[in-house]
């Protein structure tokens, strides 16, 4: 017989939806959980729908009954409306709540998923409250090193128990302790028999873990109430029950073959965790405590939002709950009147600290778990992430998620290669890395890797090994076939082909580094330098003397070589705080590209300004992203010519003219290029969303790489028709240019300029070069 059901009632479609994600990490799928939230056109407005909840109430009705809660004001006065309107059946079925929005809807949800009747929902959900305010009198402290002497209150019952998990009190039984503690209204805690003196709350996971329990260790949990023995009993059972296996909890000498290599080569070395990220914030100080405090349980449930639907971080999001750490931070932002983010920092440092000298592996890397759930709050915050990492010796990092901005400052000579806990092989921070040459492992998620003092990794295959000791180094060294040394000086650039036409290969870059390995390999010319990286990082709009600046360092290496500088590729995957686009259902359909700058012509115009002083001794060509229509490319040209005259009137000196191009991405230019041979000066295929728009496959997501590449038939027909039908010259910047297995796919295709990372200049031009001496023998 199903259950009783939930219905949450509020203003706000996005707080109704955070706070059912919440519920449903706790409870699962089952609970019988509905929404009737905001108002007007799919609940975007503020404000309540009483039809909607009447229509609610119908289709959720349970025979075990409905509680509806609300989260305030004219919420009650609409569900109200709705009873009315309801038969006197179903009506009997209903029950209204005044409990809290939140802690009383996760306390129903609990009651009810356990089976309780609806009168019992109902009062679980009316103490929601109450079970906060005893938490927050107990919890304070829990935290603080050394930790503070225990409430001098007398537990009416405790129990001793033993744990017989190998792996020791770790995140999964401590975030089954939790759930069973929350389900309840009577504090419970939980103590170390060795030291007795240290009690955590049973509710606090980074409290329980930091009680350091191992197995055999005993330990005390104390509460009261009258179900006091059935609790003692559940958590009981949940010590004494070693976890299911789990590869990702086990410490083996090699990560499981579930990572899976995206830039080819092979690395050993010391492992470098980065922990100073948090450290960096500023204490600044807000007397507002109050707007503050708004501002952090925003950021909490847009990070609760963002991890609701990733099953490897479902217990962490429970750290996002863990009430001491809530509760140390609102006292830091309500008495020692911190701002927000410094506030969260502090608390979010010190937890991880003490983590982090924990004797279990496992618990201490949680102290990653807390870093990076604190860096993802702070950047819900506002607060740009460090950017930069310098391991000092040559190391490997390992982190949770490569940002481009920080793939784009990391230097071959120190990071000798990086293993991420998550990471897609399409992302921009993979194709940083390739260009670098700095081997890359995605979805490396074993704790294990958090142990290790060294590590061996192949970014070919995924296969890493922890702490290899000297004859399995050895052997791995031997077989090593993908490390190969780049000459110091090369003449990589063109080729004559069978046909007697004549191959170019030119260079991608984003930094001054690769435009001097490209110019060193004898690129033809940068067939794409990419500016969005300036601004990932960046808070507010880098001004033009920053930009001309930037851009100068990245040119100069290639004087006397022509430039293809792309305009500003935001949106989607690159979101910028000082261009705010607004919310998207699919942001890759969106505005971005050239649809975002001509939103903001004046951010586009001061870019174009900075490119064209730059630019002022090279052979400069301006490329635009994300083209569909030929109006877009004469607004874009109109804006151009003004960005010129604006210099001229001012006597800046620039680049004029210049010649303006267009990516091919979308396939509706590869199908109407007749519409642009009168416009654009040139065409270069961004093969990598060309793909991802003809075989709608997001790039980012890893699960649909099997769908195909650029090497798909429908890609290159496209590639084929464009070069075909464009009467101006057409080359080919993406990833796929410098894939040895599509490359001579698209030289049949017709191209005759490849634009690829530096590093595979040497590798494609002895491919094509042997391929042309073959067929023309």
């Amino acid at each position: 017989m199903p259950g009783v059901a939930i219905l949450l009632v509020s203003h706000s479609r996005s707080l109704a939806e955070a706070t059912a994600a919440l519920i449903r990490q706790v409870t699962g799928a089952d609970l019988r959980l509905a929404l009737a939230a905001g108002s007007g056109e799919e609940g975007a407005e503020l404000g309540t729908d009483v039809l909607a909840i009447q229509a609610a109430i119908e289709a959720l009705d349970s025979p075990a009954g409905t509680l509806i809660l609300m989260d305030m004001g004219s919420a009650l006065l609409s569900t109200e409306m709705a009873l009315n309107l309801l038969t006197d059946s179903l009506r009997e079925r209903v029950q209204l709540s005044s409990g809290p929005f939140v802690e009383g809807a996760m306390a129903a949800a609990l009651a009810a998923s356990g089976g309780a009747p609806l009168s019992a929902v109902r009062q679980e959900a009316e103490n929601g409250l109450g079970m906060k305010q005893q938490q927050l009198a107990s919890d304070r402290n829990s935290l603080e090193q050394p930790p503070p002497p225990a409430t001098p209150v007398t537990p009416e019952q405790q129990r001793r128990l033993r744990l017989s998990d190998p792996a020791g009190l770790h995140l999964r039984p401590a975030a089954a302790l939790a759930k069973l503690a929350l389900a309840r209204t009577t504090p419970s805690r939980i103590r170390a028999a060795r030291h007795p003196e240290q009690a955590a709350s049973a509710t606090s996971l980074t409290a329980m873990l930091g009680l350091d329990l191992r197995q055999g260790d005993e330990l005390i949990m104390e509460t009261s109430g009258a179900d006091a023995a059935a609790f003692f009993d559940a958590a009981a059972q949940i010590l004494a029950t070693p976890s299911a296996p789990n590869p990702a909890d086990q410490i083996v000498p090699r990560v499981p073959s579930r990572p899976g290599g995206t830039v080819a080569g092979f690395a050993q070395g010391p492992l470098l965790i980065p922990k100073a990220l948090l450290a960096r914030v500023p204490e600044t100080h807000d007397p507002d405590s109050t707007k503050s405090l708004q501002q952090f349980q925003a950021a909490l449930e847009k990070v609760q939002q963002q991890l609701s639907n990733h099953p490897i971080v479902a217990a962490q999001a429970l750290l996002l709950q863990d009430p001491v750490l809530l509760e140390q931070t609102r006292k830091r932002i309500q008495e020692d009147h911190l701002a927000a983010a410094p506030a969260w920092a502090q608390v979010i440092t010190e937890a991880a600290a003490r983590m982090d000298t924990l004797s279990d592996p496992i618990v201490r890397a949680r102290a990653a778990d807390l870093r990076d759930l604190g860096q993802r709050v702070l950047q819900a915050l506002g607060i740009a992430v460090e950017s930069t990492i310098s391991p000092g010796a040559p190391a490997i990092l390992l982190v949770d998620e490569l940002l481009p901005s920080v793939a784009l400052h990391l230097d071959p000579r120190q990071v000798l290669g990086v293993i991420d806990r998550h990471g897609s092989t399409h992302s921009h921070a993979a194709i940083l890395l390739r260009g670098a040459g700095i081997p890359y492992i995605i979805n490396a998620d074993n704790p294990a890797l958090s142990s290790a003092r060294s590590v061996a990794m192949d970014g070919t295959t995924g296969e890493i090994w922890l702490d290899p000791d000297p004859v399995t180094l050895k052997k791995l060294l031997e077989h090593d076939a993908t490390r190969c040394a780049l000459p110091e000086q090369g003449d990589y650039g063109q080729i004559s082909l069978s046909d007697g036409s004549r191959l170019e290969l030119w260079a991608n870059v984003a930094s001054a580094a690769e435009a001097d390995t490209a110019r060193r390999l004898g690129a033809t010319g940068i067939g794409l330098l990419r500016t969005e990286f300036f601004f990932l990082d960046q808070q507010t709009l880098p001004d033009e003397e920053n930009q001309t600046r930037a851009l100068s360092q990245i040119m100069a290496p290639m004087q006397g070589r022509p430039i293809i500088v792309r305009a500003l590729d935001a949106g989607a995957d690159k979101p910028l705080g000082f261009m705010p686009l607004g919310d998207e259902a699919n942001p890759a359909l969106g505005r971005r590209g050239l649809r975002a700058l001509l939103a903001f012509p004046d951010i586009f115009a001061l870019q174009l300004r900075a490119m064209l002083r730059a630019g002022r001794n090279h052979q400069l060509s301006i490329m635009l992203p994300m083209v569909t229509n030929p109006e877009e490319l004469r607004e874009a040209r109109g804006i151009l010519e003004q960005a010129h005259h604006t210099l001229e009137a001012a006597g800046q000196a620039h680049r004029w003219p210049v010649s303006l191009g267009i990516m091919a991405e979308v396939p509706a230019v590869a199908l109407c290029m007749d519409g642009f041979n009168e416009l654009a000066d040139f065409v270069s295929i961004g093969s990598n969303d060309l793909t991802q728009y003809t075989l709608a496959s997001d790039r980012s997501n890893p699960l649909l790489d099997a769908l195909g590449n650029a090497a798909h038939p429908a890609v290159l027909e496209l590639c084929r028709k464009i070069a075909r039908d464009s009467l101006v010259p057409v080359s080919i910047c993406g990833e796929a240019a410098g894939d040895p297995d599509i490359a001579p796919l698209l030289v049949d295709c017709g191209l005759r300029r490849l634009s690829m990372a530096p590093r595979r200049l040497p590798e494609i031009f002895t491919l094509l070069s042997q391929r042309s001496s073959h067929t023309h023998e």
